[in-house]
C-alpha cells in the first residue's frame, strides 16, 4: 500500500479504495485496481486453482456440541434405567405364630413380592420359608390380577399356610414344601 499523508499503513481518504482479487488467471489490472472487473475474475477461475479460504463453519462446532449433549443424556438415562430396574418390593408380609411348632423348629415367613422387570413386565410371587428376606424359600408365582389386589389374610396351621385374596381365591401351601429351608 503506498504511503499516504495520513501516515504509514493508513489509507488516504482522498483516494478511492483499492481492491485486490486473489485469482491467478485475473489480469494485473483486474487483480488490483480502483474498480476490478469481478465478473471476469469469477468467470476466469478454474477448479484447479485454489480459491479464497472458506470461512470457518460454526455449524460443525454446534453439531458436535449437540451430539455430545444428546449422547450424554442417552448414557445417563441408560445408566439410571439399569440401576433402577429390575426392582423388587414386598407388598405383604406374614410371620407364623410362635404357638405353631414345625418339625424344623424355625420361625417361618410368607411374603408377597411385586417384581418390575426392565421390559416393563410386572409379576407377583409368594415366598414362604425360614428366611425373612425374599431371596430364599418356597416360591409360588401369583397371577398379576390377584397379586395387584394384595392378600386379605393368612392362616398358619401345623399342616401348612392358607392364603386368602380379596377376590375370594384361596391358596393352601402344605408345610412340607417350606420346611427344611426350602
Amino acid at each position: 500500500m503506498p504511503l499516504s499523508p495520513a501516515g504509514p499503513g493508513r489509507p488516504d481518504h482522498n483516494r478511492p479504495p483499492q481492491f485486490c482479487v486473489l485469482l491467478a488467471e485475473a489480469s494485473p489490472a483486474d487483480r488490483c485496481g480502483a474498480a476490478p472487473n469481478l465478473e471476469s475474475a469469477i468467470t476466469t477461475s478454474t477448479p484447479d486453482q485454489p480459491g479464497p479460504i472458506a470461512p470457518v463453519r460454526r455449524t460443525n462446532a454446534i453439531g458436535r456440541v449437540l451430539l455430545g449433549g444428546v449422547s450424554g443424556v442417552l448414557l445417563t438415562v441408560t445408566v439410571l434405567t439399569v440401576l433402577w430396574w429390575p426392582r423388587t418390593e414386598v407388598t405383604y408380609r406374614s410371620t407364623a405364630p410362635t404357638t405353631i411348632a414345625y418339625s424344623d423348629e424355625s420361625a417361618h415367613f410368607l411374603t408377597l413380592v411385586h417384581q418390575h422387570s426392565l421390559s416393563g413386565r410386572e409379576s407377583y410371587r409368594m415366598v414362604i420359608g425360614r428366611s425373612p428376606g425374599v431371596s430364599y424359600g418356597h416360591w409360588l408365582d401369583v397371577d398379576t390380577a390377584l397379586g395387584a389386589k394384595g392378600i386379605e389374610s393368612t392362616t398358619w396351621t401345623e399342616s401348612g399356610v392358607r392364603v386368602r385374596f380379596p377376590t375370594r381365591h384361596e391358596v393352601f401351601v402344605p408345610a412340607r414344601f417350606f420346611l427344611g429351608g426350602r
